[in-house]
């Protein structure tokens, strides 16, 4: 039996090893990946945070538009006033009036009886209350939409009670009663409902964006080398993903650490879930994101182009993952899309592990899908490495050798610069000086 690199299996495990020792090296010595795999993850949950600090509304100031003018439509708009979310200013008589107090910003919302609103309540018609909200916040308008809601609910169930009163039984005032209890979210904060996500997907779409960059860097030295990356380890493509993988997912241990547990101490977010179990969670979702971000490195050219690849997709992912709009409303497609999305499961499960205390066997389901996903995307990635960007590479070499400066003429043409510089240096498309000879140690 051979032993040594000369062992097929040996020889792999080193490929995999230098691989993940080269990628260590490019992920401390560049710049904008540095910004994207650390500083990134470091800034963009406190400034999330700080944005959305104030958590809940009070008493925000609306105006009444009154065209009834009976005492329900009255009765409504004093009770709305003595909720906590909702202070009724002054009643206007008029939409336009009440328009124009908006525009001037002496409200921040608008409610209208329309006539008949008495009279359809006693004659048991359905009526209408007309709320109109600014959305310059999204604070004001979720006050103001509970505030008419709980107000609502609470004149529902006195009028109930009121027509079931004439039957001869015996029905306590409080037969039908609304009542809001907060389980994990006892404040019934915005930040504290939405930014859990927010974490999550700022890490998975760090890790994309600098997987992407690297790649992007990688193919530039291409275009100035005659289709080679001086810098590459020659390995197969199993051990050129996993090594990378591998370096990916080491980088981001304390990034995940500070940001899912760190920064929500910093702002009081609910913090009820188990450390060990949140960080075994981690794991499958940080090489989902890894082998995906491998997989849509084929999409990034260059280093700029990853910003026009990618950036565009954290709204989509936000919407996917149903922190905006719930999941059971989707249509079937969207749902499909997003459980592809390693973000769409971590977030509901870390949310219920974090706000509602649920323990990792209770969110089985998702983790069990994330390691579905790491199959998913080490295979996608894969196919991709292999049947995309290495046939890239080869007819690179092959342009290259019929004429050296062919693909530095493409790439100027493709960006629209006229002129080519005479003489090209390695210093000038990031090959430091040392590292291109990268025999065995």
């Amino acid at each position: 039996m051979r032993v040594g690199r000369d062992n097929p299996v040996v020889r792999w495990f080193y490929d995999l090893f230098k691989v993940w020792k080269r990628e260590i090296w490019f992920s401390f010595h560049d710049e904008g990946v540095i910004i994207f795999f650390l500083i990134l993850c470091l800034v963009y949950p406190v400034l999330y945070a700080l944005i959305y600090n104030t958590e809940t509304a009070r008493d925000v100031t609306v105006v009444v538009v009154d065209d009834d003018r009976s005492a329900d439509s009255r009765a409504f708009a004093r009770a709305l006033d003595a909720t906590p979310e909702v202070c009724v200013v002054q009643y206007v008589p008029s939409i336009d009036d009440a328009r124009r107090c908006l525009h001037q910003k002496q409200c921040y919302g608008i409610i209208h009886f329309d006539q008949g609103f008495g009279r359809h309540i006693h004659r048991g018609e359905q009526t209408h209350v007309e709320v109109y909200c600014d959305m310059g916040l999204m604070f004001r308008y979720k006050q103001i939409l509970v505030g008419v809601t709980n107000v609502q609910q609470e004149f529902n169930s006195r009028l109930l009670h009121q027509r079931l009163s004439v039957v001869p039984v015996n029905i306590s005032p409080g037969t039908i009663r609304n009542e809001q209890v907060a389980l994990g979210n006892t404040g019934m904060g915005l930040a504290s409902a939405i930014l859990p996500a927010i974490f999550i997907l700022v890490l998975q779409q760090s890790m994309l964006l600098g997987i992407c960059m690297l790649h992007g860097g990688s193919r530039e030295r291409r275009l100035h080398n005659q289709g080679v990356d001086p810098l590459e380890i020659p390995a197969g493509v199993a051990a050129s993903i996993l090594g990378k993988s591998l370096c990916y997912w080491m980088i981001y241990i304390i990034p995940t650490v500070y940001t899912l547990f760190v920064a929500p101490k910093f702002f009081d977010f609910p913090q009820v879930g188990d450390l060990r179990s949140i960080l075994v969670l981690a794991l499958p979702f940080l090489l989902a994101s890894s082998f995906m971000g491998q997989a849509l490195k084929v999409f990034a050219n260059d280093r700029e182009s990853t910003f026009i690849a990618l950036v565009f997709t954290s709204l989509i992912f936000v919407f996917l993952s149903g922190i905006s709009w719930p999941r059971a409303s989707m249509s079937p497609l969207w749902l499909i899309v997003g459980n592809f999305i390693p973000s769409t499961w971590a977030v509901n499960a870390y949310e219920q592990m974090q706000t509602n205390g649920a323990t990792l066997d209770q969110q089985s389901t998702a983790y069990f899908m994330l390691w579905v996903l790491v199959g998913v995307m080490f295979v996608l990635a894969y196919l991709v490495e292999r049947f995309l960007c290495r046939r890239r590479y080869r007819r690179m070499r092959h342009y290259a050798k019929r004429d050296p400066q062919a693909l530095v003429r493409e790439e100027y043409r493709r960006q629209a610069i006229d002129v080519i510089p005479d003489s090209l240096n390695q210093a000038d498309f990031g090959i430091p000086g040392g590292m291109i000879d990268d025999g065995d140690e």
